[in-house]
């Protein structure tokens, strides 16, 4: 009997031994990591997706209408042209403008594609601070009705061009290589 408590007191002894060994270089490595390791910083930055129409207008004469993307990542640029009669005091008129009769429009050559649902689609992706070529070179009046201008406005939105499914989700069009094609 006295064996079998010798070797349990040796066994529990060994085993207290190497669980002390354990702590005390877990706590050396942990003692020499925090006094040697800089701390890790995420330097993670948000995706931000914006644009602003930039435009000229000089003695009743819109021209040089670019988009520019603000955001941060290339994004797929598209804008309504929203054209009406407006009074001083900010009515609408009932009548709608005609291009060629009560305005004239010279539509920028390159790049822009007019879609199915009415949107202008720039095609390609722009990068961030760039800007789009222009969508309209040149616009103006020819004639309006009594007590009203003509107002043409451009409504922009912009869009994260990576992944495609954003655009198709977003906008319902698929980018074929990496060029928006409209319905």
């Amino acid at each position: 009997m006295r064996a079998n408590s010798g070797k349990r007191n040796k066994i529990a002894i060994l085993i207290t031994v190497v669980c002390l060994s354990i702590a005390l270089c877990a706590t050396g490595v942990y003692a020499y990591l925090s006094a040697k390791t800089d701390p890790v910083t995420n330097e993670f930055v948000p995706a931000k997706v914006s644009c602003v129409v930039e435009e000229t207008f000089q003695d009743g004469v819109k021209s040089d209408v670019t988009i520019r993307n603000t955001g941060n990542i290339d994004a797929y640029i598209r804008a309504a042209v929203v054209v009406n009669f407006v009074s001083d005091e900010g009515k609408v008129s009932a009548v709608t403008p005609k291009e060629g009769v009560d305005y004239t429009v010279t539509w920028g050559a390159t790049g822009w594609r007019k879609g199915t649902d009415g949107y202008w689609y720039y095609a390609n992706a722009v990068a961030p601070e760039a800007l789009t070529a222009p969508l309209i070179e040149r616009a103006a009046a020819v004639s309006a009705p009594t007590g009203f201008r003509l107002n043409i406005r451009i409504i922009a939105a912009a869009i994260q061009s990576a992944p495609d499914a954003a655009v198709q989700d977003a906008w319902g069009i698929t980018p074929a290589d990496g060029e928006l094609i409209p319905n």
